[in-house]
């Protein structure tokens, strides 16, 4: 199965490498860099003979007989900036640009570049121009987010002035440059939000998917228009991928659950940070040295981790058991050597507990490499389960899963919830994020909601701070039914009857048992029986059936023509990961067969929805990708909660910093030459600035560029019926 990084650092490098010439410079601006950052690695970089990397809002130094690859953002300050490169009173500073635009690239900015070169008589300068559509971020392998960031708070907030239709619009692009990267023209389908069921009268969350949908359409259309070979043709050939455009108020529960899957738990309960390039997490984590003596670390996980990228998945308890598995093997196969650890000890043959493995840990200083990767995941799963203990993190997520699910461990239904719920809001060893949690989750289950005098007394034995109350009041902003009207005499209930029993063999842990219902949306997608009117096409000429997960349920025997309830389904795929062939969660190398897909959830994506991505890949033997605006940590996802009825603090924020026109130069400064074509050897008199790629530095002089930006001119009409026409034939990139 191939990754979505993977394709875009191919398709990154792939243009570095078109570009002739024994050395080149590359030059970014401030958004494009995160891009680079997380497809890319330095020295993958360097290999392809660049001396520098380099940030055009900074003061550079000329080199005149090198050429520039310009990654850009197409916007009017970084197009200024290219400008000033080669219209400066200086002349070039490069010998030539080849420009690569991470996405289209306005019809009137490309005028008036086009304009600007010309008047400063360096058109030549301009080798090639192309526009690369890679303007979204890789996170993991199969994960990807798009801009906005605060999209949460814009599209479910109470606040008209966040702009929701410009974010849909800013993420619409985005996702065109996903399509672009994949080679794929998909099939668009759509999360049904409003009208679902005329008899259910619960709020409804306003139709971003819709709106979402129809502007992506028609942003591929004309796409596809301008060119004419995309997508470009497979051998063998390959049915569309489908996108699925799913609302968060689609489960409501995954973000908020206490997750016991070894990468969730990290980043619920450990106090850890984002990487700058955003495909990772860091970590300070306490350790044993050689001398016995305790020590802190910083630790990047992230799928470079080849031990982490095999457990992130797993339940703790699994988690544990396969470290200490792999480290016996280790042992195994280095038995002398380790026995030579501590001659005066006597010799183990493997260890039975994460205290034994501890302990030899210790004893192994020969070892460094294999020492630090064990440590690490011992040191951090070690920690998580100290934090499930002091927290009391079995009695709140067996009652989470009692919640959530409508079952106990047994398959029966709960019938104390309350009376089991109201010590952990009293206890306060309990969180108030974590009471938070419970009580929202408690409310989501009861969909009709409860009476509001119930909700002020749990309210009150929580006893929640400001944000965490709001964060319970705010549920119905995602379209859940908070309060539940008293019945009239000789009215009928409206509670619907469940009937569902879960065999024993579905689940192998009591705090896993609940399904996210994106797994299930996926399953329904992947075997052709996700219903029109669940999921919405936005092309009718899609809708015809097929054997490959796209379209209306076809009439396959074995197929059930009911599709599926997001309520009551069990899927196929909850058996444990060993137990598919081919592999487990996150583990085949095999080459996926048949359609993508594509998961795109508005609001935000948590782990566990991540990890089902992973595990119905594997299962169908696909490509599937999942991306969203922001993957949300629990906590994150309460206190962003709580602020949708604040008013909205920022617009969408821009990353490249505004453009000023440069001053002409008073002096020159003198800078020593390149005496290496190694970027750390790069050296200036002025003060420098640090751009992380991957762990690596990039060094570029502070300060604005030191040429004046040319005046704009209005073009004619034959000039711009002529630019229009060049831009048509630039955008060809598969021609």
């Amino acid at each position: 199965m191939t990754g979505i990084n993977e394709i875009m650092q191919k398709r990154l490098m792939d243009s570095i490498k078109a570009v002739p010439g024994k050395w080149k410079i590359v030059v970014v601006d401030s958004k494009s860099t995160r891009i680079l950052n997380a497809a890319c690695k330095m020295y993958d970089i360097l290999e392809e003979n660049v001396t520098l990397v380099e940030n055009i809002e900074k003061q550079r130094q000329p080199y005149p007989t090198l050429d520039a690859v310009y990654f850009l953002t197409p916007c009017r300050e970084s197009v200024l900036r290219l400008v000033d490169d080669f219209a400066g009173h200086n002349g070039p500073i490069y010998k030539a640009a080849h420009i690569h635009f991470t996405s289209g690239l306005d019809d009137q900015l490309f005028t008036e570049l086009n304009k600007k070169f010309k008047s400063a008589g360096v058109s030549d300068k301009i080798q090639s121009l192309k526009e690369m559509y890679v303007d979204f971020m890789v996170k993991e392998s199969s994960v990807f987010t798009v801009d906005p960031i605060s999209s949460y708070i814009s599209l479910y907030g109470t606040d008209h002035f966040s702009k929701p239709d410009q974010t849909l619009k800013l993420i619409a692009k985005q996702l065109l440059s996903v399509c672009a990267t994949l080679g794929e023209d998909p099939i668009i389908r759509y999360q049904v939000t409003e009208n679902d069921d005329p008899e259910d009268h619960r709020p409804r969350a306003p139709p971003a998917t819709r709106q979402l949908a129809t502007i992506l359409q028609n942003e591929i259309d004309n796409f596809c228009r301008l060119n004419r070979n995309f997508p470009p043709p497979r051998n063998p050939p390959q049915p569309r991928a489908t996108l699925l455009i799913i609302d968060r108020s689609l489960d409501v529960n995954a973000p908020i659950l206490h997750e016991f899957t070894y990468q969730a738990m990290i980043n619920d309960l450990l106090p850890v940070e984002d990487t700058e390039d955003g495909t990772g997490i860091k970590y300070t984590y306490s350790f044993n040295q050689a001398d016995g003596s305790i020590d802190t670390k910083d630790v990047i996980l992230d799928e470079d981790d080849s031990v982490y990228k095999s457990i992130r998945h797993l339940h703790i308890a699994e988690c544990t058991d396969r470290l200490i598995e792999e480290f016996n093997k280790f042992l195994e196969e280095n038995k002398t050597a380790v026995q030579s650890g501590d001659r005066s000890a006597p010799p183990k043959d493997s260890a039975k507990s994460l205290k034994d493995m501890k302990e030899m840990l210790g004893n192994l200083p020969q070892f460094q490499d294999m020492k630090a990767k064990y440590s690490t995941h011992l040191s951090i799963a070690q920690e998580c389960l100290s934090i499930f203990e002091k927290h009391k993190l079995n009695s709140v997520g067996n009652l989470e899963q009692n919640i959530a699910t409508g079952e106990t461990p047994d398959g029966e239904t709960p019938k104390t919830i309350v009376l089991d719920m109201v010590p952990l809001l009293d206890d306060p060893y309990v969180s108030q994020a974590d009471k938070a949690r419970l009580l929202m989750l408690y409310i989501v289950s009861k969909e009709n909601g409860i009476f509001d005098d119930d909700k002020h007394k749990l309210l009150e034995h929580a006893r929640l701070k400001g944000e965490y109350r709001d964060a319970v009041n705010n549920l119905n902003l995602l379209g859940v039914q908070m309060i539940k009207q008293r019945r009239k005499p000789g009215e009928k209930s409206l509670r619907k009857k469940k009937e569902r029993k879960r065999q024993q063999d579905e689940t192998p842990y009591e705090l896993s048992r609940y399904i996210p219902q994106l797994k299930k949306v996926m399953d329904a997608q992947l075997s052709n029986t996700l219903e029109p009117s669940q999921f919405a096409f936005t092309r009718q000429s899609d809708m015809e059936p097929s054997e490959d997960g796209g379209g209306v349920p076809s009439n396959n025997p074995g197929i059930p023509q009911s599709g599926v309830s997001l309520r009551t389904t069990k899927p196929t795929w909850s058996k444990k990961p060993s137990s598919i062939p081919g592999g487990g969660v996150g583990g085949g190398q095999s080459r996926a067969s048949g359609a993508k897909l594509i998961v795109f959830v508005l609001g935000s994506i948590s782990y566990s929805e991540i990890r089902s991505v992973y595990e119905v890949a594997d299962m169908y033997n696909r490509d599937v990708y999942i991306g969203s605006t922001d993957v949300m940590r629990p906590t994150q996802f309460v206190k962003e909660t709580g602020e949708l009825r604040l008013p909205a603090t920022s617009t969408i924020k821009s990353f490249i910093p505004p453009y000023v026109p440069p001053s002409p130069p008073a002096s020159s400064t003198k800078v020593s030459s390149l005496l290496t074509h190694m970027p750390q050897m790069h050296n200036s008199n002025t003060s420098n600035t640090h751009l992380s790629l991957s762990n690596l530095s990039i060094r570029s002089g502070n300060g604005s560029s030191n040429t004046p930006s040319s005046s704009s001119t209005t073009p004619d009409k034959v000039d711009d019926k002529a630019d229009k026409k060049k831009k048509k034939g630039l955008k060809k990139l598969f021609g």
